[in-house]
């Protein structure tokens, strides 16, 4: 399978629902079904915001999102003390899965599973779409992205460059961990390739085709991403990482670094700020769609 007939975007979303009016709006023309997952708890028992329940439901009826599911997670792990902190990271491997699975019930011969804050450009997508139908032997594509920090003019200088996976056959899952791909990327979603499979390879399409513009540090509200992470139990022992973070995102200013919850030198990361505004976001995250 290579030729694209049906394209599903699958997005993951618990939080960071004001950011998909605009990053489904910008790639609508181009994919054929838009279904957003989302889990009526966190991984740490929290329950969703009615917010982002309304700003899913709203796009959907502005035709934006084509349907919305529900993943429930088994929280029994949250009665065992020091549970293990892999467990909500196996458990969004296997949400990421399961809407695949979905994708394909639905007739999708392709997919692309994005979180809420993974924006394409239009015509970035388009032409990398295009690339991938236009070669037979793609089968399982990356791409390279971005970080931003509080506004689309600001970055984050990561010390690594950093991979997401892009379009896929619809037929590959992930594996937590052990996924094919070697280079650095979230471990929830690499898609495993059997040796004996007929793609050989996976491929990786250059900065100037197409990047994700990862808009991780912009939310209306930024304790909700901090208080929703996956990965958030492996930070337990590190003291008043939370406050940290909060009080540098509030009161940044340039030439700052960033306080975050990742394993980088004292959780911290160089920002940088552009020299121009080279996209925009169609929406603002407190806008209505009429």
């Amino acid at each position: 399978m290579s030729k694209i007939t049906k394209l599903g975007l699958g997005i993951v979303c618990f939080e960071g629902s004001e950011l998909i009016k605009s990053i489904t709006a910008e790639i609508r023309n181009e994919v054929d079904y838009i279904m957003v997952c989302l889990q009526k708890k966190s991984y740490h028992g929290q329950p969703i915001d009615q917010f982002d329940i309304d700003e899913i439901e709203m796009c959907k009826r502005a035709g934006l999102v084509d349907e919305i599911i529900y993943y429930e997670p088994d929280l029994s792990y949250m009665d065992v003390p020091n549970f293990d902190p892999k467990i909500p990271r196996l458990l969004e491997t296997e949400k990421r899965n399961m809407m695949i699975d979905h994708l394909e019930s639905v007739g999708c011969s392709h997919d692309i599973i994005i979180d809420s804050d993974e924006f394409y450009e239009y015509n970035q997508f388009k032409t990398a779409k295009q690339c991938f139908n236009d070669d037979p032997d793609m089968h399982v594509s990356y791409c390279q992205y971005i970080n931003f920090y509080r506004d689309t003019m600001h970055y984050m200088l990561w010390p690594w460059d950093s991979y997401v996976p892009f379009i896929a056959d619809i037929k590959y899952r992930f594996v937590y961990e052990r996924g094919t791909f070697n280079k650095p990327s979230d471990p929830t979603r690499r898609y495993f390739i059997p040796d004996e499979d007929e793609c050989k390879h996976f491929n990786i399409f250059n900065w100037n085709t197409v990047h994700m513009n990862h808009l991780s540090w912009i939310r209306k509200d930024i304790t909700k991403k901090l208080d929703a992470w996956s990965s958030k139990k492996f930070f337990d022992a590190v003291p008043n990482l939370r406050e940290k973070i909060l009080d540098r995102y509030n009161n940044y200013r340039d030439g700052l670094n960033a306080v975050i919850m990742f394993n980088t030198p004292m959780y911290q990361v160089v920002v940088n700020k552009l020299d121009k505004m080279y996209f925009r976001l169609k929406y603002r995250l407190d806008e209505k769609i009429a």
